[in-house]
């Protein structure tokens, strides 16, 4: 009899089945809200490098646009130096690439430091500096994160196993009982957003040389083009390289044909299968020192067969004022001008070495190491005590604190 009423004590001093329905309710509403701002509202960090800067994108079969890049959850946005008017008289001013589009299509994005202004200069010098000399907060976040993703199956696990000792705690908990699969989602998935895309092979070469393979437009189960530099970051998706220079190595000028019109080129032909040899593609007006121009209807088609980038500067036309155009073909690029406003024009055009890149890893693999790195023992793996090179370029500033 003392025991029945001690449990009846006990029972009645602890909360009640509606606190307990409340509280089960705020819970699931609250991370409910949580997990759809953070993955609605998520950006991928690599392409974040490029937020707000002069870029020029490639396309997977070679194509090029250029312009100022804009970021979002759901695809990028790249915004014209000048307003581009087609043969129809239309008049765009962007164009927009949906995140279907950016699994299946980008090739590459290229950040050449000249084509920047003094403000966003600046702002990539930052950039470099908190990416390879973080301060010792932005380390340990790192760390941290590697660790949850290390152990994030453990992780997962857990959520899973206390939801399912809550409801048999409270099996009159018809919300938890009804919502218990939708709160272990939800705690999973804020594990994932929390969770850094750690890869040991990968982590240990922040900050070093390394030389990255991107597959050839015209091939790609053929050949891959070259980018070397330092890695600056890496996601499930895309990898970042920076320089932290981007010396010219040769300028030179090509003339344009003084036509307006051709025959249209015919596209080109399906990616070839592993091992066979380049697709034909048709011979071009004229080859001169390894940049081809060929006429596709109304527009020249301007071609990078060097194996470095070359940098299109500007647009000289006698008559009119010479048009800057500042965008990076890279190797087998093209680019497309349109040939009523291009003809007989010259084409001012500087050799590249270098520049920062961010490419799809599904294109696009370090294959390469530009030196060795050896790693003892588990903080070494979390990369807490990492001294990379390109720090030793950048000194801390004393108007940065994180530094």
């Amino acid at each position: 009899m003392h025991n029945n009423l001690i449990l009846a004590q006990t029972a009645s001093s602890g909360p009640s089945a509606s606190a307990i329905f409340y509280f089960t309710l705020l819970f699931i509403f609250l991370t409910a809200i949580i997990t759809t701002v953070a993955t609605k509202w998520a950006r991928d960090k690599c392409l974040k490098f490029f937020n707000r800067y002069h870029v020029t994108l490639e396309r997977a079969r070679g194509q090029t646009i250029w312009g100022r890049l804009k970021v979002f959850p759901t695809g990028i946005e790249i915004v014209y130096d000048h307003p581009y008017v087609d043969t129809r008289g239309r008049k765009k001013t962007s164009s927009l690439i949906y995140q279907q589009e950016l699994d299946g299509q980008l090739l590459s994005l290229l950040r050449y430091h000249d084509e920047l202004d003094e403000q966003t200069r600046k702002d990539r010098e930052r950039q470099i500096r908190r990416s390879f000399n973080p301060g010792p907060f932005r380390r340990l976040w790192r760390a941290m994160r590697n660790f949850i993703n290390t152990l994030r199956d453990a992780f997962n696990a857990a959520i899973g196993a206390m939801v399912g000792q809550y409801q048999k705690m409270n099996p009159t908990s018809s919300v938890l009982a009804s919502q218990g699969g939708s709160v272990t989602t939800i705690g999973q998935t804020l594990i994932g957003k929390l969770a850094n895309a750690y890869e040991p092979l990968l982590e240990q070469y922040i900050g070093q040389p390394v030389i990255l393979d991107v597959a050839d437009p015209i091939n790609p189960n053929n050949a891959t083009v070259e980018y070397t530099g330092y890695l600056a970051d890496y996601t499930q998706q895309f990898v970042a390289l920076f320089n932290v220079e981007h010396p010219t190595a040769e300028n030179l000028h090509i003339k344009l044909p003084d036509v307006e019109y051709g025959d249209p080129l015919p596209p080109l032909p399906p990616a070839p299968p592993p091992g066979a040899p380049a697709p034909v593609v048709p011979a071009p007006v004229k080859i001169e020192q390894d940049i081809a121009v060929r006429v596709d209807g109304y527009r020249f088609k301007i071609q990078n067969l060097r194996h470095e980038p070359v940098v299109v500067r500007q647009l000289d036309r006698e008559g009119f004022e010479p048009l800057d155009i500042g965008m990076v073909i890279p190797s087998r690029g093209m680019l497309d001008l349109p040939a009523r406003d291009a003809r007989s024009g010259t084409l001012w055009i500087e050799i590249i070495r270098c520049l920062d890149i961010v490419a799809p890893r599904k294109f696009a693999a370090i294959r390469h190491a530009g030196e060795m790195v050896a790693k003892k023992g588990l903080v070494d793996e979390l990369n807490l005590k990492q001294l990379p090179l390109v720090p030793k370029i950048f000194r801390p500033r004393e108007d940065d604190p994180e530094e």
